[in-house]
């Protein structure tokens, strides 16, 4: 046991992960032990650095201080990174690493495609980093693990529990599947509103890039972006309806800069990781490989009212389709209409 980590544990628990707190005790005294020992005898009440420590292991939960040489890299060059950061699970190399961030309130075709998103990156061999939320958050972490990778979540608690309770299951999954739940916070430390803000830094830092699916004017999604562009990291947003209040957000951040994507492909493009792949007619919906033959078959542009009068499919249905697999990147609209991609 490191005699840095115990110290460190303790002051952090002494001064409930203040950060600027932490920061003027280390670079004062040099190191967490003697910083320990210079804290003020009412911070210490109650606090054994021993017991304190063995708690921590007792529940399955590991410390890596910044100084750690398997410290993540990319924290490691943001502004503020933690002194410290708690983990369960196994800490992955965060090379290639991508956040997924949105609204809690997400509409159905959002969480459609913060899986997808999740599903394909994971799989083109990108970790998958969100903060375990409702919405968006655990929809990139299902759709990671459905594509076998790795998925990082970020908490604004202490690892003694998960919050929300209701993705508990999805968090010990993301342990099971060889990922890691991550925090600052020691513990028994409660989710406080200001700690969100906070845990959003990390998930930014934690990623070459931040994808952003669902963003309202107001929201964390964009304090994590906004941190994301701090750092030089690449911002994507998937654009949505002019005036769809969970866009509003997502459209300002196109606006100053970000990149637009509609497929995972866009983001692996950028990121350099980009690879030919082919789809096979039988690893799609009987409706979409419908659509993908006659578009195929025609060997020309079509009409979306043509594509539904040779696929025989009612015209909400061929309309939903057809805008899923633009965004998934089979197919393309052009002037003249929608041509196949890959196939």
């Amino acid at each position: 046991m490191s005699s840095e980590k115990l110290f460190y544990n303790a002051v952090n628990t002494a001064l409930q992960s203040q950060y600027k707190e932490l920061a003027k005790l280390k670079t004062r005294h040099g190191s967490w032990e003697k910083s320990w020992e210079a804290l003020r005898t009412e911070k210490k009440l109650k606090i054994k650095p021993e017991e304190e420590y063995t708690k921590m292991t007792a529940a399955n939960i590991s410390l890596v201080l910044l100084e750690d040489v398997d410290y993540p890299p990319l924290l490691k060059e943001t502004t503020f990174p933690p002194f410290g950061l708690y983990f369960k699970g196994s800490l992955p190399i965060f090379e290639n690493s991508v956040a997924i961030v949105g609204t809690r309130k997400a509409t159905a075709d959002g969480k459609e495609l913060a899986q997808e998103f999740g599903r394909e990156l994971a799989t083109a061999g990108c970790v998958v980093i969100s903060g375990l939320a409702l919405g968006i958050d655990a929809m990139g972490h299902k759709g990671a693990l459905e594509g076998k990778g790795i998925t990082v979540a970020v908490l604004a608690n202490g690892l003694d529990h998960i919050y929300p309770a209701t993705n508990a299951s999805l968090g010990e999954e993301i342990i099971r599947q060889g990922g890691a739940l991550i925090s600052e916070y020691p513990l028994g430390s409660p989710s406080l509103p200001y700690r969100f803000l906070e845990r959003n830094r990390i998930v930014s830092g934690l990623s070459k890039g931040v994808l952003i699916i669902e963003a309202p004017t107001r929201s964390g999604t964009i304090a994590t972006a906004r941190f994301a562009l701090e750092e030089n990291r690449d911002v994507f947003v998937v654009p949505g309806p002019a005036r769809h209040l969970n866009f509003g957000g997502s459209h300002e951040l196109l606006k100053q800069g970000a990149t637009l994507v509609t497929t995972p492909g866009d983001i692996l493009h950028t990121l350099g990781m980009a690879s030919e792949t082919v789809v096979r007619l039988e690893d799609l919906s009987p409706e979409e490989a419908a659509i993908l033959t006659v578009l195929k078959e025609a060997k020309e542009p079509l009409l979306i009212d043509k594509i539904i009068e040779m696929s025989h499919l009612q015209a909400p249905i061929a309309n939903q389709l057809v805008s899923f697999l633009v965004i998934k990147g089979l197919i393309e609209e052009t002037e003249k209409g929608y041509v196949t991609i890959k196939i």
